[in-house]
């Protein structure tokens, strides 16, 4: 079988797709306590692997998402800036955060209520997320 000539180096940088398009959208839908948030999420794209960035809102008071390399952190954050529910916005070495900052020395069932997520997902525990997610340690708690 012949092989496939490798790609084309892809620009670096972050594109923004349409939330259900993120690789973990259903891993969040089944997590949050009120869906509702991710009528205003959206799909970051490192290169090929969209991950889902889910707003702050009524429920979730703040958010994260560990970026590979700090040129993307800079990156998401102007992308992000102006987008509902993604305010107050701040970057430090590989993570950005948007809404309120998250509390020292919150028990895991408060961070987990932070966030506004459910205590135990609508689809199981076989789903997990993917690395990438800030919150992808609220799990450890359960």
């Amino acid at each position: 079988m012949p092989s496939l000539p490798a790609p084309a180096g892809q620009p670096l940088g972050v594109r923004l797709l349409p939330a259900w398009a993120a690789y973990d959208y259903e891993y969040w839908k089944g997590r949050l306590v009120n869906p509702d948030p991710l009528l205003g999420s959206v799909a970051v794209a490192l290169h090929r692997l969209p991950l889902l960035a889910i707003p702050a809102s009524t429920d979730r008071r703040g958010g994260s998402m560990d970026m590979a390399a700090p040129v993307f952190v800079e990156a998401l954050v102007c992308a992000l800036r102006g987008r509902l529910g993604f305010d107050r916005l701040t970057a430090s070495d590989h993570v950005v955060r948007w809404g309120e900052r998250l509390p020292e020395g919150l028990t895991p069932d408060a961070h987990r209520r932070f966030h506004g997520l459910r205590k135990k997902p609508r689809l199981g525990t076989c789903i997990r997320p993917p690395a990438g997610h800030g919150e992808r340690d609220l799990d450890a708690g359960r």
